[in-house]
């Protein structure tokens, strides 16, 4: 997490002006978190992160358009790194991506020479146009072997501008991983971090251990991570091209300088070799509230007072006891030790994974089997996760967001009561403090209206796949529509939710506060109507019916088996029949986009029996190969 530059403003001007060129000082409580799609209940991958960087913070949630990158154009940011285009694999147009970066009051986004915008302040989370997500950073640290040997470079990538770079320059996470090397190849690394990657394939974790060394590993599908401002990479084979990237002299440089740590077979343990020894209470004590969430029984043998990253270091991977549904991960962000020997309620001295400081949260999901453009759900929240709402977003397709996300102000100036106008940001950090601050009076009954309305939002996320893939495989721009307008609806929604919870939690704090808090019926009942637009599905959208093999059985006008003489197929429908339907406009099939068979409507087809999402979008999954066979796209983590 968050190098904060703008602590210097509270020291003296002299010693402020000393300090112009030192490294930002270090804010460190970010938790990263992992899900393989193995131990997951509906077989997706989660990837993400808390934001912790303080409480009341300012964030903005948005898109940045494509643009195309100027001839001898660099990049530079305000701590004073500076990158030209040209030297590497760079598109000379930019790929679009959702961010959530930082109010431009914190006085750290770009500017032109005229003073203007033109980038964005630690962008943190975001999908781009080609599937590609990333969550960047937690922050971590390395030891005096390593600072002594490589220290970090003061002009050197940092976090402020990393995730914009990266989204707006690859198109698949091996991309960037790859981008991100040659980056600190090139101009070296102005912090210790680790990364997250993922596209719909595979995900890669990346840690930056020193000013030009780094490790990355591709994530297995049947294993947890979390990740509290530590390194965590153990032994690795760096001769293992296809699923580990390392830097050059990441282990000739220790060797070298005589604090190489191995394993028996001679392979680098990196957290050994590179970490602090001491990574502090508050990162080991996270580190054990996620190990107790997913499994109890390895928690219960961590003594979390016995830990040298140097001799016992904590592993990256986790075994779950029970695989975790959608919300389980969603709330894991939260998770403040409750029912544990660690429980931050219960015990103020343990710095929780939940906590005050998180300036937004966000989960990736990658669903199984599915076009790469609709594999991916970016659940949102603009504040701390424990009183807050996540937002589905299908990222890839999503060309703006709400204005309600748009507010440059910052939550901290809305505590006496302002108006907040029903900006997300505001009204949820405002919620956030008000529940910190009255948690025996007030968590229980917001913290439950908001898991109840979580809880539909994600029930209701299957039918809104089966109509946006309806959309999707007829038309890609009406499903950036439908993305985007669904998207917009949600906000306007969450925001009507958290300006009744807070109105009332405001009324109740300014009375005498006898009773503990409820909230009235008529907020209970603000429940969430997650609906694509049915109107955005156009005449003779398809209906996905596949055989067992994925071909398909007969053509749903006439019922000829495919193949049948004179019967050939284009889109599912066979050409006898299309021929008799003049207003039949078949669309060619891309790369992308599956054969489908066509309904008489434009509603998207009933479920029935006991069909699944992954049984559906194996089918939106394949690639259409020619008229009549599809393939199934299968995919790895």
């Amino acid at each position: 997490m968050r190098k904060l530059k703008k602590t210097k403003k509270l020291l003296p001007a002299l010693l402020a002006s000393a300090l112009v060129f030192a490294n930002p000082i270090s804010a460190l409580a970010c938790t990263g978190v992992y899900v393989g799609s193995q131990v997951s209940e509906n077989g997706s991958t989660y990837m993400g992160r808390s934001e912790d960087i303080g409480n009341l913070y300012g964030k903005v949630f948005s898109v940045a358009p494509a643009r195309d990158i100027a001839e001898n154009e660099v990049y530079k940011d305000t701590y004073g790194f500076t990158m030209d285009y040209s030297k590497f694999s760079y598109p000379d147009r930019t790929y679009s991506y959702t961010y959530v970066r930082d109010s431009v009051n914190y006085n750290e986004t770009m500017k032109d020479a005229n003073g203007n915008y033109i980038g964005e302040a630690y962008a943190e989370a975001g999908q781009n146009e080609k599937g590609l997500s990333m969550s960047a950073t937690v922050s971590t640290n390395y030891n005096n072997d390593a600072k002594a040997a490589d220290s970090l470079v003061r002009t050197g990538i940092c976090e402020i501008s990393m995730t914009s770079i990266l989204l707006g320059g690859a198109a698949t996470a091996r991309e960037a991983v790859d981008l991100l090397a040659a980056i600190i190849d090139e101009y070296g690394a102005g912090e210790c971090n680790s990364i997250m990657f993922s596209d719909p394939n595979e995900t890669w974790y990346f840690e930056i251990v020193s000013g030009h060394q780094y490790a990355a590993v591709k994530m297995p599908a049947d294993k947890v991570s979390v990740q509290p401002n530590i390194m965590l990479l153990d032994v690795i084979d760096v001769t293992d091209t296809e699923n580990v990237v390392v830097s050059e002299r990441l282990v000739s440089l220790a060797q070298e300088n005589g604090f190489l740590e191995t394993d028996e077979n001679g392979n680098i343990h990196v957290a050994k070799t590179y970490s602090r020894e001491n990574s502090g209470a508050g990162q080991y004590s996270r580190y054990w509230q996620g190990l107790f969430y997913v499994n109890p029984a390895a928690a219960a043998q961590l003594d979390v007072s016995n830990i040298n990253n140097g001799i016992n270091p904590l592993p990256l991977y986790i075994n779950p006891v029970e695989r975790l549904s959608t919300m389980d991960v969603l709330r894991l962000l939260a998770y403040r030790g409750e029912g544990s020997s660690m429980d931050s309620n219960a015990n103020s001295g343990i710095y929780a994974i939940g906590n005050e400081r998180q300036g937004e949260c966000h989960i990736f999901e990658t669903r199984q089997d599915m076009p790469d453009e609709l594999s991916v759900i970016q659940w949102q929240a603009m504040a701390d996760a424990e009183f807050s709402i996540y937002v589905p977003y299908y990222s890839a397709l999503v060309t703006e967001t709400n204005e309600l996300y748009h507010t440059e102000a910052l939550p901290r100036n809305y505590t006496d009561g302002s108006d907040t106008e029903g900006q997300i940001n505001l009204n949820f950090h405002l919620i956030n403090d008000l529940c910190y601050k009255n948690r025996a009076n007030c968590a229980d009954a917001v913290k439950s209206y908001f898991e109840a309305y979580q809880e539909s939002l994600i029930a209701q996320q299957e039918e809104a796949d089966q109509v946006m893939s309806l959309i999707y495989v007829h038309d890609k721009e009406a499903a950036k529509t439908a993305a985007t307008e669904t998207g917009k609806e949600l906000a306007a929604q969450v925001s009507a939710a958290s300006s009744a919870v807070l109105s009332e939690l405001r009324a109740y704090l300014s009375g005498d506060m006898t009773e503990v808090f409820t909230l009235s019926e008529e907020t209970k009942n603000m429940m969430p109507v997650y609906q694509v637009n049915e109107d955005l599905i156009p005449e003779h959208t398809m209906e996905i019916k596949f055989d067992a093999d994925n071909h398909w059985n007969e053509c749903s006008i006439c019922g000829t088996v495919e193949n049948a003489e004179g019967h050939t197929y284009e889109n599912g429908i066979c050409t006898v029949c299309q021929a008799k339907d003049p207003n039949f406009k078949p669309s060619k099939p891309s790369n992308n986009t599956p054969t489908v068979k066509p309904t008489t409507n434009n509603k998207p087809a009933p479920k029935t029996g006991d069909s699944s999402p992954l049984i559906l979008f194996a089918a939106l999954a394949a690639v259409c190969v020619s008229a009549i066979t599809v393939t199934e796209k299968k995919k790895s983590n």
